[in-house]
């Protein structure tokens, strides 16, 4: 273990859905968490502030402040703001960070990216899609080649805040009327996670450096198809939902992304489930949430008339 006493880990993206987080699982054992934010008095820095974490000002794209941040941090965990308007903002300040950490002598980087960066070759049918996924990978790349003593990358699937009322409004749009709908079919497997599996992964390894170094890890809590992720929370929220599989043309009229949508087409002609053995995941003895669990104690967050 990487002594942290004295030192604390660098949390970028630390106000978000897996940064924020892992943030909480670290203070929660006792870590010395600094969190670095563009704006230090925004209620979600606040909020992260009063459970323990250190906020400092500073921005990604600005590599002058990123010298201040990282200095006297043992390690760092990475989740990157991915700008829609602006795909090549992510890349730029992920070197930003990398340059950063290299200059400050920092030894261990894990960063989350996304489930099937890795995967080759790339499906070609959606341009922006390949260039999503070659994105992830680049920046993968920024830090397997970084000279760090450890690096772990994670590699979330979907997300089971997809979910929450917020997010539900553009991931799941009709999800308050009790309907889920998209091009996947009914019964097509596909993994799920959530932040906290992202933490358990990230606390493990800060806490077991060398077991989890120069590991790529896909991250999952569960395996379920469509209908039975509506089944399952209909069971826990005691509300009616179901799931509805439509045209891609249909899915996008009723409100979902057109990235979202050929995100789903990947998923089930490409690489159903993710194209990965979820039993790989478990093998690395990290509890991990499954929906059940995530909706029963995330009920408050979903909105179903």
């Amino acid at each position: 273990m990487i002594e942290t006493t004295g030192q604390p880990i660098l949390i970028i993206g630390g106000t978000g859905v897996q940064g924020g987080n892992v943030a909480r699982e670290l203070l929660k054992h006792n870590y010395r968490v600094r969190i670095l934010s563009r704006n230090p008095h925004s209620a979600a820095a606040q909020e992260i502030a009063a459970k323990g974490a250190e906020i400092v000002q500073g921005d990604l794209a600005d590599a002058g402040s990123l010298e201040p941040a990282m200095r006297g941090v043992s390690a760092i965990f990475s989740a990157q703001y991915a700008d829609p308007c602006d795909p090549s903002v992510e890349l730029r300040n992920a070197a930003n960070m990398v340059k950063a950490a290299q200059k400050a002598g920092i030894e261990q980087v894990v960063h989350t990216s996304v489930a099937g960066s890795n995967l080759f070759p790339r499906w070609n049918k959606y341009k922006a899609l390949t260039g999503y996924y070659e994105q992830k990978y680049q920046i993968e790349e920024f830090v397997r080649s970084g000279g760090f003593r450890y690096w772990t990358i994670l590699h979330p699937c979907l997300f089971m805040e997809s979910f929450e009322e917020e997010s539900a409004k553009v991931m799941a749009p009709e999800l308050r009327d009790g309907v889920l709908f998209g091009v996947l079919k009914p019964d097509t497997q596909i993994k799920w996670t959530c932040g906290d599996n992202t933490a358990q992964f990230a606390r493990a390894a800060f806490e077991n450096p060398e077991e989890f170094n120069r590991s790529d890890i896909d991250v999952a809590g569960d395996e379920l198809s469509m209908s039975q992720a509506a089944q399952t929370l209909s069971r826990v929220l005691g509300k009616s939902v179901v799931y509805e599989a439509v045209s891609h043309k249909e899915a996008v009229r009723r409100g979902l992304l057109e990235g979202t949508v050929c995100g789903q087409e990947w998923m089930e002609v490409v690489t159903p489930s993710f194209g990965f053995d979820i039993n790989k995941t478990r093998q690395y003895g990290v509890p991990l949430t499954n929906l059940e669990t995530w909706a029963a104690t995330h009920r408050e967050k979903i909105f179903i008339r």
